[in-house]
């Protein structure tokens, strides 16, 4: 047994003494549990709701009232179709009430169809969460007050996925995080190899100069990625019948800068460890959850705290699942996505910098 306990001794400082593999141990939990206990949630949260007034009455005052005090909306005033139009192509909201005109009148007479809801069907369930707590927040305020109530319609209009098909908002997400895993991890662990097997210490000392042995491994997994891309563009084209409503070119352009941009993720982490076990770990375990979660792909970013969702915008995935979704589902004009396509070129240039001036150190 005494041999046993020295064994088990050495064992915690050896553990204790790796001070990369310490700090995942710890952490990784920490930030799983925060992770899914801020982002899985079924509710919605202060989400921006576009309320057309047409009948500007006491009654239609009183209603947009009874949604601007609950936790779940924000009102944002809309007068114009355009505005609509542009309201929902952009983001700005996910949802549009709109009161027709003598809406009052007509409830009174017990005519239907006064209200109309325009959702933002990119994403299906949210879509048919909002329109399931708009139909409640409506029907309880009008069963304090009118009489016919309980016979009103609101009718539904669908934008982008009229048929609320889920795959139309999980290909765009999976795409970004299917790219992001596989580009970090293929380069991450390429680097980490050289380094285990020693052949980094002769590029370094070859006439290559640091630049170059960057630009040189993102290169051919650049190629590797683009038919990846084609393989899932293919098969959610041809079997999901996801559509590409935009430009294919812009879509095939803004995917390779984000291609690019998970390599310069993969090329950065092989410059802070040393093995190709630790590499993959860190790919893996450190940039799968939070490009998952963080990604809008299942749950909507604007449902989470201020904080996190402000900590989400420094992963590419987020800006690149915007992107696709502008193009594959909206056809929105380009510079509905140039804020996101910007991000993720800043993103890929620091990371690029960071890994060239680590490779520069050690050339030096």
């Amino acid at each position: 047994m005494k041999h046993l306990r020295i064994f088990v001794w050495k064992e915690f400082l050896h553990i204790w003494r790796d001070k990369k593999t310490l700090m995942i141990i710890i952490l990784l939990p920490i930030i799983e549990v925060l992770l899914f206990g801020y982002v899985l949630t079924s509710e919605i949260n202060n989400v921006n709701l576009g309320v057309r007034d047409l009948d500007n009455s006491t009654w239609s005052h009183q209603l947009i009232l009874k949604f601007q005090s609950s936790n779940y909306f924000k009102i944002i005033s809309l007068y114009t179709a355009p505005e609509v139009e542009h309201a929902l192509q952009s983001n700005q909201v996910k949802a549009v009430l709109e009161i027709k005109p003598d809406a009052e009148k007509r409830l009174q007479s017990g005519e239907s169809g006064i209200i109309q809801l325009l959702l933002d069907a990119s994403d299906p369930n949210i879509a048919r969460t909002i329109e399931t707590y708009i139909n409640s927040i409506t029907y309880s305020y009008l069963q304090k007050g009118a009489t016919q109530s309980s016979q009103i319609d609101i009718i539904p209009v669908m934008y982008y996925n009229p048929e609320l098909k889920s795959v139309f908002k999980s290909v765009p997400g999976l795409m970004a995080v299917v790219l992001m895993l596989i580009c970090a991890m293929m380069t991450s662990v390429s680097l980490a190899r050289e380094k285990e097997t020693g052949s980094m210490d002769v590029l370094l000392i070859s006439p290559l100069k640091p630049w170059h042995i960057v630009i040189g491994k993102i290169i051919p997994y650049i190629v590797i990625s683009f038919v990846n891309i084609l393989m899932i563009t293919g098969l959610s084209y041809f079997v999901f019948d996801v559509p590409i409503r935009g430009s294919i070119i812009l879509f095939f352009l803004f995917s390779a800068l984000f291609v690019v941009c998970a390599l310069s993720f993969g090329l950065f982490i092989s410059t802070v460890v040393k093995t190709q076990q630790i590499a993959m770990m860190i790919s893996l375990a450190g940039l799968m959850l939070p490009t998952t979660l963080l990604s809008g792909l299942i749950y909507p970013i604007r449902n989470m705290p201020g904080w996190l969702q402000r900590l989400s915008g420094i992963f590419p995935a987020r800006w690149f699942v915007e992107i696709l979704c502008h193009i594959m589902l909206k056809d929105s004009p380009i510079h509905y996505y140039l804020k996101p396509a910007g991000i993720i070129l800043l993103i890929t240039l620091i990371l690029l910098i960071m890994s060239t001036k680590r490779f520069k150190l050690r050339y030096d």
